[in-house]
């Protein structure tokens, strides 16, 4: 029958009560003395009036507080508490009867995600722990107040399209809504699995996502232009765009970023958690731009002993990149007003990554060398920054990096 509530806790007594609701011995059942009855001020002494009972619990499917009415026998009262699971046990059965609810599947699949039991493609990898923070913020904050208690096996695929088609119609971008479906995919097809068969089959297979609407993100930016786009930015948004530009590192990667981890007298710094395996514990070079900029936020934070780089800066509460552009628009105003020229093409913090990578290709790094800077598990992943380096000026002098090479060798150096 679940646990009882006071009517503090739950839904209040109705608007005539004179006088505040009591506990009995009785889990569930409350007493109501009249006004004046000296049990009504002190509990231990002896009742001069007649007292009224009520009784209240949650109900087993909605587990909202339901109450009683007002009786004036306690064992009308009890008799009332007891009837109340009885007169639920139809809606419990047909619960039952209709099998788990997408929010109790949701929970059994999370709990073997957490303890390593359940991983993605078949359970071969575990999820990295940035996908599984993205895959808890889908489930709280959109799927679960949605179709939490809805027998999982209700929802048909009808339903699972109308939702993403209202996700886009609402303004979502098709990335956010793919990555709601990636999570509902990953609980069905876990649950229909032959060997469990907690429901039948995935009614998301087959749901339709919006059109691309993202703009691709392989721009990388000058030395110039990255020293532009950073001039204008307060001090604390400064930083993790000047450690993208100049490290390059991802953006659970500057989160978790701690002053021990930094060498600006070596120009390294060492990542000791990333998404993957090949990212964690790398060791890169940083660009000398950065060294001045991090020395500055060493300063304004008191010159801690450790700590976060970035303070109680997040760079994952989706606010920081609608204020740093705020501040290119408005310092391209600002030179406007002066009579200037200042054209300032907004970067997020990926595409300052991007920048990194293509200042290590042009200063000459191998790509195996690039693979593990940017904390890459192959080189398919790392060869698609070549594209991103400027255009050869001409044949001239192209040459002449080989036959370096090759009279180094002559030499026997």
């Amino acid at each position: 029958m679940g646990r009882s509530a006071t009517p503090e806790q739950g839904s209040a007594p109705p608007a005539r009560a004179r006088v505040a609701w009591q506990r009995t011995k009785h889990a569930g059942v409350y007493v109501r003395h009249l006004k004046g009855c000296p049990r009504a001020a002190a509990p231990e002494s002896r009742c001069r009036c007649d007292p009224a009972y009520r009784a209240c619990c949650r109900h087993p499917v909605t587990h909202k507080v339901i109450w009683s009415g007002s009786y004036r026998d306690i064992n009308e009262t009890i008799a009332w508490l007891a009837s109340a699971g009885e007169k639920a046990a139809p809606a419990l059965h047909e619960r039952a009867a209709a099998g788990p609810t997408f929010g109790a599947l949701a929970d059994q699949w999370w709990e073997g995600v957490g303890h390593g039991q359940i991983g993605k493609r078949r359970g071969k990898h575990t999820y990295a722990e940035t996908t599984l923070k993205g895959y808890d913020r889908s489930l709280r904050n959109c799927l679960l107040p949605e179709f939490g208690a809805r027998p999982a096996a209700d929802v048909t695929p009808r339903e699972w399209q109308f939702f993403v088609d209202r996700l886009a119609g609402e303004g979502l971008s098709r990335s956010r809504i793919a990555n709601h479906l990636a999570v509902v995919r990953a609980i069905y097809g876990w649950a229909c699995r032959p060997t469990r068969r907690l429901v039948d089959a995935n009614p998301t297979i087959g749901v339709e996502l919006p059109p691309v609407d993202e703009v691709t993100r392989d721009r990388a930016a000058t030395a110039e232009e990255a020293e532009a786009l950073l001039e204008p930015l307060a001090p604390d948004d400064r930083v993790p765009f000047a450690i993208a530009f100049y490290a390059g590192l991802r953006r659970s990667e500057m989160d978790r970023l701690e002053w021990d981890d930094v060498d600006l007298d070596r120009l390294w710094l060492v990542v000791r958690k990333s998404k993957s395996a090949a990212g964690t514990g790398r060791r890169l070079p940083i660009a000398s731009p950065l060294k001045p900029i991090l020395l500055s936020a060493f300063e304004l934070q008191g010159r801690p002993d450790r700590g976060r780089v970035l303070g109680r800066l997040s760079v994952t509460s989706g606010r920081l990149v609608p204020r740093v552009t705020d501040a290119w628009t408005e310092a391209m105003a600002a030179a406007r007003g002066r009579g200037e020229k200042l054209v300032l093409d907004p970067i997020g913090l990926h595409e300052c990554r991007h920048t990194y990578a293509s200042f290590l290709m042009a200063a000459g790094y191998t790509l195996r060398e690039l693979m593990e800077y940017m904390g890459h598990s192959s080189l398919q992943a790392t060869e698609r920054y070549v594209k991103l380096l400027p255009a050869p000026a001409g044949p001239d002098g192209a040459a002449d990096r080989l036959n370096a090479y090759l009279a180094a060798r002559k030499a026997g150096l």
